[in-house]
């Protein structure tokens, strides 16, 4: 995705409060929001692709093209990216057309992770997006990035990340690696602390 800030961040969740909506003017009793998963733990394969991103972001801060010479993990803004990973991983495919219980999923993941974000890291803090497809007319939506280290796929996943303006100026990067019928991807946000 190319930004990530409020207005975008408000699209992205926008298609999610008014399905909630449509479905609660139905037939059906109201059912809340699915509560947000408990905070991602680090994995090995999270911890080994931050290596593997952070080789290429050294080589673009020498370039003077990013502001920190490494991004750190940091999983504060992992619901922005596992919201959709999980709606991956339950519909177990992989692309995907968004339906009313995959609502609930990216709903009760992104409930109050704005606010979190805006509070603790400040206003378009917020970047760069990689791995998953921006949401079509027909609110399809695709994982994009298998899971992978080699330098090609590295290097193509940290050009996504860039794809923003503000991504230049990431100090920290959140990581989901969903899984989809036995085939890892990988998934990741990056921002920066505007409060500092």
């Amino acid at each position: 995705m190319k930004e990530l800030n409020r207005r975008a961040f408000l699209t992205l969740t926008g298609a999610a409060v008014a399905m909630m909506a449509l479905a609660a003017c139905g037939d059906e009793p109201y059912a809340p929001p699915a509560p947000p998963a408990p905070p991602a733990p680090t994995t090995s394969k999270e911890a080994e692709l931050v290596a593997a991103i952070n080789k290429v972001w050294k080589e673009k801060y020498d370039a003077k093209a990013v502001v920190h010479e490494q991004l750190t993990l940091n999983q504060d803004a992992v619901g922005a990216i596992r919201c959709y990973g999980r709606v991956f991983e339950e519909a177990n495919e992989t692309p995907h057309t968004l339906k009313d219980p995959d609502h609930k999923i990216i709903f009760g993941e992104l409930n109050g992770l704005e606010d979190k974000i805006l509070n603790k890291y400040g206003k378009d803090s917020l970047a760069g997006m990689a791995g998953i497809s921006e949401p079509s007319p027909d609110m399809v939506v695709a994982l994009e990035d298998a899971y992978s280290c080699e330098d090609t796929a590295v290097r193509t996943f940290v050009a996504k990340l860039l794809n923003n303006s503000n991504s230049a100026k990431a100090e920290f990067i959140s990581i989901y690696c969903p899984v989809v019928q036995g085939k890892t991807y990988m998934t990741a946000v990056v921002f920066r602390n505007n409060k500092a």
